[in-house]
């Protein structure tokens, strides 16, 4: 199976599975209601997880984990049939250009990150930029991630002349540097150019987990460890994990 046959599987069993509970124990983000009864689902997975960073993710079990955790601007409705994208942490469904090249995304406002220490106690909203750190984290050579022969797919103007840029030059990738294919135009509004026309490019973005937001902050504070320390702006966190052995 090719990545990005492997990629369509992934994210099918996911849908299918309507993003349902998957980790050993899951633990909401907020505290439940006092005197309210706890509530725990327990699942045992096949095989071990590797871990829970979007740009790293190698199997499906870590990434049904991950739709908990992080958030997209796009997510496939679970209960819908047919299927249905709907919003998550856009305001609503894109514009689009005509000519189906340029797509513009509005978040919605007071939507913030999973408390962290990477946020030395600061509560921390999440913005256009960190979709933009996000997008172009999959580009990068260092991070090697094994979903970027699927996002280069997606024609994103700017986006594969960076990681070439930075292969050539042997140099980490320039994050500060603009590029017209992914932009952030204020603190809530998202800017695509691709280099072909993409009707269909909504469908690419709605894949949350994978596109979800990860916090620049989160991922240089962690560093090697990141994919232990997954932190984004869904309704559950991982408090404690124990590979092949206990999530929660």
């Amino acid at each position: 199976m090719n990545r990005h046959a492997f990629w369509r599987c992934a994210a099918a069993l996911v849908i299918a599975a309507g993003l349902g509970a998957s980790a050993v124990h899951a633990q909401p983000a907020g505290d439940p209601a006092p005197g309210g009864p706890k509530k725990v689902f327990r699942y045992a997975f096949r095989i071990a997880e590797t871990g829970f960073d979007p740009a790293q993710i190698q199997d499906i079990y870590s990434r049904t984990v991950t739709p908990h955790i992080f958030e997209g601007l796009y997510g496939y409705d679970p209960l819908a049939r047919p299927a249905k994208i709907r919003a998550l942490t856009a305001e609503s469904m894109p514009e689009h250009a005509d000519d189906w090249r340029v797509w513009t995304v509005k978040l919605k406002p007071g939507i913030y990150f999973a408390d962290d220490p990477a946020f030395k106690g600061q509560r921390r909203e999440l913005t256009a930029d960190d979709y933009v750190y996000s997008i172009k984290r999959f580009a990068d050579p260092k991070v090697n991630s094994p979903a970027w022969t699927w996002v280069e797919t997606f024609k994103v103007t700017g986006l594969a002349a960076l990681r070439e840029q930075a292969l050539k030059n042997k140099t980490p990738l320039d994050y500060a540097a603009p590029i017209p294919g992914v932009r952030a135009l204020d603190r809530y509004t998202i800017r695509f150019e691709l280099d072909v026309p993409s009707p269909r490019f909504v469908a690419n973005l709605a894949q949350g987990d994978l596109l979800g937001a990860v916090a620049r902050e989160v991922v240089e504070f962690y560093g090697d460890q990141i994919m232990a320390h997954p932190v984004g702006t869904g309704p559950f966190k991982l408090v404690q994990w124990r590979r092949s052995s206990f999530i929660a």
